[in-house]
């Protein structure tokens, strides 16, 4: 760490991994797709909504996944959980919620603490998504943008639900390269302008900031690092911070010119000058579309000769809040901040430390080590064969038995006392009748017990034999003596009834 108290860099200056892309679950085409499905009207609803900025494709340049790849494994090391800090061309370059709403036009305010409605029924009350799926059980982005295509949904407000609905789980929050459209967005939306009011920015960020945050030095110098939510915007914050980065693409169709030596309309000979075809001229002109170029993103980068806008500030953003609640301080970012407020001029060289090649490969072998230990432990633990019978633990059955007995004992005792409470007309045969039937019951529950444990434990292999201490149950096991003090580890077990 330098004087100046920068934060350092993730990796050392000069031993970047060189990677060959970021893998992205956000398709422009699929943008195209619905663009193309929906009618001018709706089509000019979302140029003037909220997501305007996402489906202006001659606007934004394709994501270039070896350009994300370059200057994600540019950042800084920063303790702030909402800030990313990339570095090209030796300046700092922020990417918080401040520039992501810059480049994206998306409401990122705070989210709304909002009260669940009351409703008079909530049982008969359906879901929203039935009114708008009717009986498809999930729908994903593609077979949305199918139906609008084939006019399956004809009503106007439902058409652009299910637009915004494709846009929000394809563009803001991608999880898959097949995403599905998302129930609980399904029921935001049953009033549309409060969808479109939703800070559905902060929530696109968050997701992005919390992907990038859980790459390590180890995922980050892989090949391929796939990441999850709109990655286009680092992208964006970094053609508004360098401007230069910003290409315009090639026309592949050049424009057609005609040598003529034909006269001209006052009767003088032009020869040798061009003239456009005018089949061109009826052809609408395409729209201008921009690139970025990794080679030549690389080499503004290691020149270190281009302007760099570190920190993207537009005054019209001035009363949004994009504080967060949880938030960490950092004094190393503050530091910085004031400094690029100050327009202090950065080198390449007053960042320092980060991970080295050779750090990198101590790193993998140790995490491979680890791996290799875990697989192993894993390996020697008791693997339980699914198609075998559960397996049941040895018990004690002098406990069971005293356990069932007891149970027994008190039931037949209470209701003898009851029926010699109604008076000496009970004749004093009927007692020792009772108490007779109490112990025959008795000693058969106990034989079926000993009977069911016998048939369960024959399927258990024991390492040794098991001794049970206690009274043995026989034909006479009614006449033991229990040892009161004793009670069973285990919830009691009913036997299975047997027919006399």
């Amino acid at each position: 760490m330098t004087e100046l108290n920068l934060p350092e860099r993730i990796f050392a200056l000069g031993e970047e991994p060189a990677g060959e892309r970021v893998n992205t679950y956000h398709k422009p085409i699929r943008i195209e797709s619905i663009l193309e499905a929906l009618d001018p009207e709706e089509v000019e609803f979302l140029r003037n909504s909220p997501f305007g900025k996402l489906i202006a494709l001659e606007e934004n340049p394709s994501f270039s996944g070896s350009f994300g790849q370059y200057v994600i494994v540019r950042r800084l090391k920063v303790k702030k959980k909402y800030e990313i800090w990339f570095l090209f061309g030796g300046n700092p370059i922020r990417m918080s919620l401040q520039e992501f709403a810059f480049v994206t036009g998306l409401k990122c305010g705070r989210i709304p603490i909002c009260l669940k409605r009351k409703r008079k029924n909530p049982i008969k009350e359906k879901l929203y998504w039935g009114d708008l799926f009717g009986s498809l059980k999930n729908c994903t982005v593609d077979l949305a943008i199918e139906m609008l295509k084939k006019r399956k949904v004809k009503d106007r407000q439902s058409r652009l639900k299910y637009a915004c609905l494709a846009i929000t789980s394809f563009v803001l929050l991608p999880t898959s390269h097949f995403p599905r459209i998302l129930p609980n967005h399904v029921e935001m939306i049953r009033d549309l302008d409060e969808f479109m009011a939703y800070p559905w920015g902060r929530v696109a960020f968050e997701m992005l900031v919390q992907g990038i945050r859980s790459k390590d030095e180890i995922l980050l110098s892989q090949a391929s690092v796939a990441m999850r939510g709109f990655v286009d915007a680092i992208q964006l914050v970094f053609v508004a911070a360098v401007p230069q980065l910003k290409e315009v693409v090639p026309n592949n169709e050049p424009a057609v010119l005609v040598e003529s030596d034909s006269e001209s309309e006052n009767g003088s000979q032009e020869t040798g000058r061009p003239q456009v075809n005018p089949q061109e001229l009826a052809t609408p002109q395409k729209p201008i579309r921009y690139c970025v170029n990794p080679g030549h993103a690389r080499e503004l980068d290691e020149g270190c000769q281009v302007e760099v806008i570190s920190m993207l500030q537009e005054p019209t953003m001035g009363e949004t809040d994009f504080g967060w609640d949880d938030e960490v301080e950092d004094d190393l970012v503050d530091n910085m901040v004031r400094l690029i407020e100050e327009k202090h001029i950065f080198k390449k060289s007053m960042f320092v430390g980060g991970t080295t090649a050779s750090d990198l490969s101590r790193m993998k072998l140790e995490k491979k080590q680890k791996d290799n230990e875990a697989k192993e432990k894993k390996e020697r633990e008791p693997q339980v064969d699914p198609t075998e019978p559960e397996v049941v633990e040895a018990v004690n059955t002098n406990h069971l038995a005293q356990m069932v007995g007891d149970i027994v004992n008190q039931k037949i005792e209470n209701l003898a006392d009851r029926i010699s409470q109604q008076g000496d007309k009970i004749e004093e045969r009927l007692v020792k009748a009772i108490e007779e039937q109490r112990l025959k019951m008795q000693g058969e529950v106990i034989e079926s017990i000993l009977d069911f444990l016998r048939k369960s434990n024959s399927n258990v292999v024991f390492g040794e034999q098991l001794h049970c201490e206690g009274p043995q149950f026989g034909k006479d096991a009614s006449q033991e003596k229990f040892n009161d003090n004793t009670s069973p580890p285990w919830p009691p077990i009913v036997p299975p009834q047997r027919s006399h």
